[in-house]
């Protein structure tokens, strides 16, 4: 991750950004960031609990937090990105927040509220959840999926967990979901979620 300072943001290459292109105006970090979206225009809700969400943050990890513009997933606000890992949390409460900050702090995720890690398709993020909670191993690197495959309108996953323990993987399969937005008529289109339709340890390959 990289920071620096910008008078006028046509002065930001994004074209190079996009293709991880650093600045030579930035200078690369390796310290925690936590964005807080507060922009209401998409969804009223992301204003009305992000900012005071921030607010409560920022004064807990003064340097650490930023409010910023739509990061997706309005109808989870108050939403919480950590960086560098990419790692989002929804309908944030001010507790669950300064406890995700502390846990991503220690290198760990809380699984209560955790959305997933962008970078990758959702049901992979959905994989990935659902490892985590039956070994309950909480270490940001410590599950990740391998590969993957659709069988219908499944998606099946071989997912690795590296804990104390060892080395295991686990075959995933999800299914696609719906559910009703809890916030009121404003946000009462359905969300698409994943559920778990199997899990199953895979046995170590002979050499």
């Amino acid at each position: 991750m990289a920071e620096g300072f910008f008078e006028n943001p046509n002065d930001l290459d994004l074209d190079a950004l996009g293709h991880g292109v650093v600045p030579e105006s930035c200078i690369l970090v390796d310290k925690p960031v936590f964005l807080v979206c507060t922009h209401g225009k998409r969804n009223a809700c992301c204003a009305r609990l992000g900012l005071p969400l921030a607010r409560h943050l920022a004064a807990s990890l003064p340097g650490e937090v930023w409010e910023t513009t739509h990061v997706g997933g309005d109808r989870y606000a108050a939403n919480l990105v950590c960086l560098p890992h990419g790692l989002y949390y929804g309908s944030m409460s001010q507790a669950a927040a300064i406890a995700a900050a502390h846990a991503y702090r220690r290198g760990e995720v809380v699984l209560d509220r955790f959305r997933g890690r962008a970078g990758i398709p959702e049901p992979l993020q959905a994989a990935e959840h659902f490892t985590r909670v039956h070994t309950g191993e909480l270490s940001v690197d410590g599950v990740a999926v391998e590969s993957s495959w659709a069988e219908g309108d499944a998606t099946v996953c071989v997912v690795r967990c590296t804990s104390q323990r060892g080395l295991s993987r686990f075959r995933v399969v999800v299914e696609p979901t719906v559910f009703s937005a809890p916030c009121g008529e404003t946000c009462a289109e359905a969300i698409s979620t994943y559920r778990l339709a199997g899990l199953s340890p895979l046995m170590p390959v002979s050499t």
